[in-house]
């Protein structure tokens, strides 16, 4: 059974063993222990009935994983991102609720368990659709909530009672719901239309699936034989300019064309120009013979063609290519679909092409034009190929019938809802995209070939031929009443359950508590790659079906990447673990490193071949802040703890600094997080814990804690000590959960607090608390011992040897040193100060404050002048000498004229370097007088 975290009254009694933590934090005997806490608390859960009692909601829906994912560092990324803001605002007393889930991810998840099925020797079509549907849902079954179970292991704090899936049923009721809405406002249509093509996967696929890479490819320059009876036409144009009308060695006249895709002219049913083109005016009408093929085929006119472009003329294959489809619906050209869905070439071919691969035929109609004389040459071209996003197959333009959703009346009200500031995008380059994408955007098309996903809920009458879109599954034609129904074989993409989220999640399209309560939210966490899939999408739905945006700031975080800036995949070998970094450093460091590198839109480096080296960050930090807690837990002791106002006449100088940087950590942290600036909120925190109380408050105040220690001083120091520590875990919590809930549990309090730290209140700056003065004194104080420690090092004084100190200052620098004599003594090993700069000089040391004040150290008995001057001499003779070669070597006109520059420029830079070097020996060699030598 886990161990429950402690309450306030158990640490209010706080026995000896809560006052000895092990020497290093060991996140394997801690971490699983304190989570079950939190889940055994029910800290993560959120309910409508908070918010009806007038608890402000703070709503974050993730971004749900693929069903078949396994954690990646993108995904710890993510989820830390959104855990800190769930966290924070828990603690800040709102209603915090983060909704976590999973997507069936249609294609992905059908090509795993096709995969699965081939390797046992068999396939979906021998199953058949059910037995495959149900085969899929035993294989979600088994590892749909992997990446989940994965997620508590980085500690996020998910309302696990509330997980989803795409295709639970509530989930689908909402697909089915949006899909006859927006057909029933006549925002979906069935069309055919040229779409991707994914030949792999077999299934259409939008747009922004399909996206182009830049591939170094080939552009082929193909001939057409004019006909003899337009060969005067042909003269014509030729005449007036016409580049691609020439003469073939037999004396015919062609026109030539251009294609990356040599294969797709087996489909051609025309040849365009621009109707204002002078040169082919000759032309248009007349026909050209299509090479292998037998056919002729028209030249018409349109005006999609660029006549300043290239030769002016474009071949037109009107199934194969989205424009050349538009050209053939204007001018009036056949449709000719000459590929199978597999990507092979039909029966629409010659005989000798047909059954080919597409990618084989192009080879093979290469060889045949060169054969028959009719290819023209070929050009080096580097262009865009689109590929599946799932697969990486080269997609095929397609000419298909699919159902749409016609975009441009949506997309106006999520343009003006950016417009008008009603959603905000962190960084905010971001919103220049997506207005973009608004205002450029295309109908979508949503039906795919798949089996696995929300079946279309369309059904079609065998006898009179009618269609009915429906909520509920029909017996009978609305139309006939014939029971003779077959319903859409084609699945909804996976995107359009997705764009639903954060609505369905709530229960929608019912009016229940939880939407009531909890729609809209807040925050949305996410990669820019899903900017349009799924951002956008969601923002309207959600003013479509809701009049609403479903969330009012986007932070679009970076990506993770190795060294070299590559993207981490497992492809390429260069991913790393999460939960190896967990299993090696623990949840927290992992979260630390991520979060501190995590600049506003910036990607995050790591190197995969150095796991260690790249998390030492996090490590390093939690066990400093390990350390510190250790210490000033065995400080503390087990007596009761004063408040800080109780104590507030006896507070020294270090006390009221202390309280005065906790003011600014929590001021600047606030700030920070508000701003989404994630990294800039870990700085503030690395420098109030690690800068500030680690390296400087506890070292002063150690003295103070001592039993034997004046008592008020020492009640002062146990209870900012304490403060410190309690508001400097508060404040971490969100960023190190695991660390912080450990030691804040162990920590002694002025008075009662709640049982764990994952519920303890926000820290609020406490104007009070604000010391300009105290902070000046200190700094100046913290100035001059870096100073007096790095003049003790330049001269080499020995460790534990007492020095005096000069201070030339004012009256309150006279008093910041009186009251701050043990801690000058401890940490700089100053025996001795004296005001004012000594008469006559002497041999010594100086160095200059920030705020000019001079500091003096007689070197006299601190170190053996003699020698110290006799090692300065031989070390500047070493120098000179280096100087006196360099010098030389840039005097020689034959180097400097014949050497590489970077060459010559080393050199100079060396001489340079030297000179310094030399300058600053002379001056620290005459600190130290004539000497006897």
């Amino acid at each position: 059974m886990a161990e429950p975290l402690q309450t306030g009254s158990q640490q209010a009694d706080r026995p000896e063993e809560a006052l000895t933590l092990p020497k290093t934090f060991d996140p394997a005997a801690v971490e699983s222990r304190i989570y079950q806490g939190w889940i055994d608390g029910g800290y993560f859960g959120a309910s409508p009935s908070q918010v009806a009692r007038g608890g402000n909601p703070y709503v974050i829906v993730i971004p749900p994983p693929n069903v078949t994912a396994v954690l990646h560092m993108g995904h710890g990324l993510n989820n830390t991102v959104q855990d800190v803001l769930v966290r924070w605002r828990r603690m800040q007393g709102r209603v915090a609720l983060w909704v976590p889930g999973t997507d069936h991810a249609g294609i992905a998840t059908q090509n795993v368990v096709e995969r699965q099925l081939a390797s046992e020797g068999t396939s979906k079509e021998a199953l058949g659709r059910d037995a495959f549907v149900e085969r899929v849902w035993a294989f979600v079954g088994e590892t749909g909530d992997q990446i989940l179970e994965q997620l508590k292991a980085i500690g996020c704090s998910c309302d696990w009672s509330r997980t989803r899936f795409t295709l639970d049923e509530g989930l689908s009721r909402a697909v089915r719901e949006v899909f006859v809405r927006l057909y029933e406002d006549g925002l979906i249509y069935r069309g055919e239309y040229i779409i991707n093509w994914c030949p792999r996967c077999r299934t259409a696929l939008s747009n922004e699936e399909a996206e182009g890479t830049e591939v170094d490819g080939s552009l082929w320059h193909i001939r057409y034989p004019i006909p003899a009876e337009y060969a005067d036409g042909a003269s014509a144009a030729a005449a007036a300019g016409a580049e691609s009308v020439s003469r073939l060695p037999d004396g015919r006249w062609a026109l030539t064309v251009s294609t990356t895709r040599p294969e797709t002219m087996l489909g051609d049913t025309g040849v365009a120009v621009h109707p204002g083109d002078a040169r082919y005016q000759s032309l248009v009408g007349a026909e050209a013979e299509l090479p292998l093929t037998g056919r002729r085929i028209p030249l018409v006119a349109d005006e999609y063609v660029d006549a300043e472009f290239g030769t002016g003329m474009v071949k037109v294959t009107p199934a194969h290519d989205p424009n050349d489809f538009e050209i053939a619906g204007r001018t009036g050209l056949a449709i000719l679909n000459v590929m199978t869905p597999e990507g092979a070439m039909n029966d629409e071919v010659p005989d000798v092409f047909r059954g080919m691969d597409r990618f084989d035929a192009r080879k093979a109609v290469i060889a045949a034009l060169e054969g028959q004389g009719l290819m023209a040459g070929r050009d080096d071209h580097r262009h865009s190929v689109p590929r599946c996003y799932r697969c990486e197959t080269v997609v095929e333009p397609r000419l298909s019938e699919q159902w749409f959703v016609r975009m441009k009346p949506m997309a106006d009200k999520a343009l003006a809802a950016s417009r008008d500031g009603t959603v905000s995008f962190t960084p905010g380059r971001w919103t220049k995209v997506y207005d973009g994408w608004m205002e450029n955007i295309r109908d979508w098309c949503i039906s795919r070939q798949l089996w696995w996903g929300h079946r279309i809920p369309v059904w079609y009458c065998g006898d009179c031929g009618e269609f009915m879109v429906l909520r509920e599954d029909p017996t009978t034609c609305g139309s006939c009443g014939s029971e003779d129904l077959t319903q859409d074989p084609d699945v909804l993409d996976t995107w359009f359950s997705s764009w639903l989220w954060p609505m369905s999640v709530f229960g929608w399209p019912e009016e229940t508590e939880d939407l009531a309560a909890f729609y809209p939210g807040h925050t949305l966490v996410t990669a820019p790659e899903i900017l349009f899939f799924w951002v956008a999408r969601m923002i309207m739905s959600g003013l479509q079906m809701r009049g609403e945006v479903p969330f009012t700031e986007v932070y679009l975080h970076g990506t993770v990447r190795d060294i070299q800036g590559r993207k981490m995949s497992k492809s390429l070998g260069n991913g790393i673990d999460p939960l190896e970094v967990v299993s090696l450093f623990g949840a927290d460091a992992l979260r630390f490193t991520l979060l501190s590198n995590v600049g506003v839109g910036a990607d995050i480096r790591l190197d995969h071949e150095d796991v260690e080296a790249s998390f030492a960050p996090g490590r390093n930090f939690v066990n400093k802040l390990w350390n510190a807690g250790r210490f000033a837990l065995r400080s503390l002791g087990t007596e009761p703890v004063a408040s800080l106002d109780a104590v507030a006449d006896d507070l020294a100088l270090e006390d009221r600094w202390m309280l005065s940087r906790l003011r600014f950590a929590e001021e600047k942290v606030d700030a920070e997080l508000e701003a989404l600036r994630i990294h800039g909120a870990a700085e503030a925190l690395r420098d109030v814990f690690w800068s500030e109380l680690a390296d400087w408050y506890l070292e002063f105040v150690k003295g103070r804690l001592r039993p034997e220690a004046d008592a008020p001083s020492r009640e002062a120091a146990r209870a900012v000590l304490a403060h410190a520590l309690d508001r400097v875990c508060r404040l971490l919590h969100p960023f190190v959960p695991f660390v912080t809930e450990e030691l804040w549990g162990k920590l002694p309090s002025a008075g009662d607090r709640p049982e764990a730290l994952i519920v303890a209140p926000w820290p609020l700056p406490d104007p009070t608390h604000e010391d300009s003065a105290a902070e000046r004194r200190f700094a100046w104080l913290q100035d001059l011992i870096v100073q007096v420690r790095s003049l003790r090092k330049e001269y080499g004084a020995k460790e534990g040897q007492r020095i005096k100190v000069h201070v030339a200052c004012d009256a309150e620098g006279e008093a910041t040193l009186a009251a701050g004599a043990e801690s000058l003594e401890r940490l700089a090993r100053v025996g001795t100060v004296e005001f004012g700069l000594p008469p006559g000089g002497g041999a010594g040391a100086t160095a200059v404050l920030t705020d000019g004040t001079q500091v003096f150290i007689p070197l006299e008995g601190l170190v053996d002048l003699d020698q110290e001057r006799e090692r300065l001499r031989r070390e500047i003779e070493r120098l000179e000498g280096q100087l006196a070669g360099t010098r030389a070597k840039l005097a020689n006109d034959a180097f400097v004229s014949r050497a590489p520059e970077e060459v010559v420029n080393k050199e100079r830079l060396k001489e340079a370097s030297l000179r310094e070097q030399i300058e600053k020996l002379e001056d620290k060699r005459r600190t130290l007088g004539a000497g006897t030598g």
